[in-house]
């Protein structure tokens, strides 16, 4: 049988399959294949043919187990979706014309979260805490209404009956006493 002759004239073919590619990506087989390459012999040429064997063996079984893993989490989602659908829990079930939080979309704690109006109680940083606590009534209204409820200055303006430019200074201001309040600490800490 001549190794040299066939494999000259597939080789173009044959280097541009990405499996051989991968086998190639090996310095050991690389070597080996050049070897067979340039001095070819059948003794060469069958260890390469038998390591080639080989390392497919892997890739299918690789690719085997990979399928396997697929299908069965596939089927075992399937499983436990079925079965919550069987066995609800019963505290899954809402008491007369009451929706559950999953139904709605969110979780209690952000619900909870929502309807709290006071931004010192989303804080779970202790020193950021303090320093909301020590702004004014205002500076803790325009802040929530921005950054818990999303509202625009001008909104807020309306809201309060107060110009649009006195909302940005209360917000700025705000800002400006929490970030004093924060950096006071840090140097007390010091």
């Amino acid at each position: 049988m001549d190794y040299q002759g066939l494999l000259r004239s597939k080789c173009k073919e044959i280097m541009k399959h990405p499996i051989v590619k991968h086998f190639l990506s090996n310095p050991q087989h690389y070597r080996l294949f050049k070897n067979v390459m340039e001095n070819p012999n059948e003794k060469d040429a069958k260890s390469l043919d038998e390591q080639f064997k080989q390392f497919y063996k892997e890739i299918r079984i690789v690719k085997y187990m990979n399928s396997m893993i697929r299908i069965f989490s596939i089927d075992f989602d399937k499983r436990v979706r079925k079965n919550q659908k069987r066995y609800p829990l019963t505290v899954d079930h809402p008491e007369a014309g009451e929706r559950l939080p999953s139904e709605t979309g969110s979780d209690a704690f952000e619900e909870f979260l929502d309807l709290q109006d006071d931004l010192s109680q989303h804080v779970q940083d202790y020193q950021l805490y303090q320093a909301i606590q020590k702004l004014t009534d205002k500076q803790k209204s325009v802040l929530t209404k921005v950054y818990l409820h999303g509202a625009t200055m001008q909104e807020i303006a309306d809201s309060l009956g107060e110009s649009r430019q006195n909302i940005s200074n209360i917000h700025k201001k705000g800002l400006e006493n929490i970030r004093k309040q924060l950096e006071a600490q840090k140097k007390g800490e010091k």
